[in-house]
Formats: structure tokens, C-alpha cells, sequence
């Protein structure tokens, strides 16, 4: 009998978990959501002020990451979760991993690392 609840409770995870998986317009969003608030940081680490200029400056560089994000992201499901995947500096790098319905995206210090790569 605990066999049988043991196997009842480990499928209605895994159908929890297949239904609650995010698409990639989550994945997107999220990984933007990351994006501004890393510009934002290094915007403040570098001394800039917070004026219409740089607010027009970081926006330019939002739109053009979010056209690169959207031609360059690819995503692999697996049924109970999902990866987006893109080539950095020439390797496949996973950017974000979706499960019962949140995406985790990369951290500040790979983004910085992808960004001085494509220098």
C-alpha cells in the first residue's frame, strides 16, 4: 500500500510539474528582468548619474539585448521542466531553467563574463 501512494504522489508531482512548466515568453522576461537590473548596478558602479540621458542610453542597450536574446534563444523541454540555451563566444551556454512555474535565470557574474567575451 505505501508503494502505491509513494507512486500516486510521484506522478502528481510530475503532472504538476509538466503543467506548470514556463514557455519561453516567461524565460524572456525574466531573463530581461536580469539584464536591467544588471546595466542598472553597473551604471551605479560606474558613477553615472540617473538622468534622462542615461535612462536613454540604458534603454538603447535593454532593446538591442532583448533583439539578441529573441533571435538567438533556443529552448529545450523536458516534460517536467525547460532550458533556454544560446552560443556565447562560441559554446552553448544555458541561460535559464524553468520549473513549476518560475524561471531561474543566469547570475550577474555570467552575464558580465558573456559580455566581455563578445568584445
Amino acid at each position: 500500500m505505501k508503494k502505491l501512494i509513494a507512486l500516486v504522489i510521484v506522478l502528481l508531482v510530475a503532472v504538476l510539474m509538466t503543467l506548470t512548466r514556463p514557455n519561453k515568453k516567461a524565460h524572456k522576461e525574466a531573463m530581461m528582468e536580469a539584464v536591467k537590473e544588471y546595466i542598472d548596478e553597473e551604471a551605479g558602479n560606474k558613477g553615472f548619474a540617473d538622468n534622462g540621458l542615461t535612462r536613454l542610453g540604458k534603454g538603447a542597450i535593454v532593446k538591442t539585448i532583448e533583439v539578441v536574446i529573441s533571435t538567438k534563444l533556443k529552448m529545450n523541454d523536458y516534460y517536467l521542466f525547460n532550458t533556454t540555451h544560446a552560443k556565447i563566444g562560441g559554446e552553448d551556454r544555458i541561460l535559464s531553467v524553468g520549473v513549476l512555474g518560475h524561471v531561474f535565470t543566469f547570475d550577474k557574474d555570467m552575464l558580465r563574463e558573456a559580455l566581455e567575451k563578445e568584445d
